[in-house]
């Protein structure tokens, strides 16, 4: 069943513009990955957090893709940009 993830990071000060230059060279082998959909990058407009939204064909997907980014060290390498961990949600996209 198709997925949608959202992950909200929240930023440390004056760390959201380092923060998306990282994410977006990364974004493309995110969105070459088995699975995925689509990826939207939304940046808050005080700087304090960076959100993506991301469609999946499964959770399982995702999760196989994200065990890989902390196996490439993506995960350490933007731990320092943030101020804590981030918020991650799933959620089945339903027709109405």
């Amino acid at each position: 069943m198709t997925t949608m993830v959202t992950l909200e990071f929240p930023m440390k000060d004056g760390m959201q513009s380092g923060f998306l230059e990282l994410l977006g060279g990364a974004l493309a082998d995110t969105r070459a990955f088995d699975g995925c959909i689509k990826v939207e990058t939304f940046s808050e407009t005080d700087g304090s957090s960076v959100l993506l939204v991301e469609h999946w064909k499964s959770r399982k997907h995702q999760e196989t893709y994200f065990q890989w980014r902390i196996e490439t060290g993506l995960v350490a390498l933007i731990e320092p940009y943030m101020a804590s961990a981030p918020i991650t949600k799933y959620y089945e996209i339903r027709a109405e």
